[in-house]
């Protein structure tokens, strides 16, 4: 509910900027790609589960139309520093064309649901908006990358919460050098776009928790749903 609040506000403050024109709407156009891609494929799990499917889709493309509210902003704001050769928003996600080829079964085959344990994000949140709200960058990146290891041994599981905490893993690293190369270039600081990105992905990770929940029993049967669907994002 914070995060929908949070991208209300920002679709009001959209308007008050110049349309984005350049091609480097980076966000803008990582989101419009992630919904084409997961739009494509829910026809495919839809007729995989037998319709099962149906509530995981509709949860994660509803998640990301509503950051259409928001994106367009944030691509407009960075627009002066990608012009200055700071490539914020640009460099901190992964093209959609990484995401992985579609599978119609797991190559290790079914499991019993009963090994799927939820990640309880309520801690999660609280630590990682703690570290934001004193700006430890690097503590946010590291204890995202515990939480990535420690959901590694299951990777069947808990695969879109995951893929949010290696996102916000990313920005955290970025988000310094992004700074400190925008007070070089043009001497205004960027970070604070950086920590609204990173606020709203720290946001999404209660959603994306209640995904993958959804996911859990089709991921059981070997139905590889939204751990196929999105890209690995390294570390920087």
């Amino acid at each position: 509910m914070k995060s929908f609040f949070q991208a209300l506000l920002l679709a009001v403050l959209v308007s008050f900027i110049p349309a984005v024109s350049s091609a480097k709407a980076c966000l803008t156009a990582h989101i419009k790609d992630a919904i084409q891609l997961n739009k494509k494929r829910a026809v495919v799990y839809d007729q995989l589960t037998h319709g099962q499917s149906k509530a995981v889709s509709k949860k994660l493309i509803r998640m990301e139309t509503w950051l259409m509210f928001a994106v367009p902003f944030a691509d407009g704001w960075a627009l002066p520093y990608q012009k200055a050769g700071v490539n914020i928003l640009c460099d901190d996600f992964i093209d959609m064309s990484e995401t992985p080829a579609f599978k119609t079964m797991n190559p290790d085959g079914k499991d019993n649901v009963a090994n799927f344990k939820a990640v309880d994000v309520k801690p999660i949140i609280q630590d990682l908006d703690y570290l934001l709200d004193n700006n430890f960058y690097t503590s946010i990146a590291n204890y995202a990358d515990e939480q990535i290891k420690e959901m590694d041994k299951n990777p069947r599981y808990n695969c879109m919460v995951k893929h949010v905490l290696e996102s916000i893993r990313r920005m955290a690293i970025l988000a310094p050098r992004h700074n400190a190369l925008a007070k070089k270039r043009i001497k205004i600081p960027s970070i604070t776009l950086s920590k609204i990105v990173l606020r709203n992905h720290i946001n999404m990770l209660d959603t994306s928790s209640e995904i993958d929940v959804l996911a859990a029993p089709m991921q059981a049967d070997g139905i590889q749903i939204v751990c196929q669907d999105v890209p690995f994002i390294p570390v920087p």
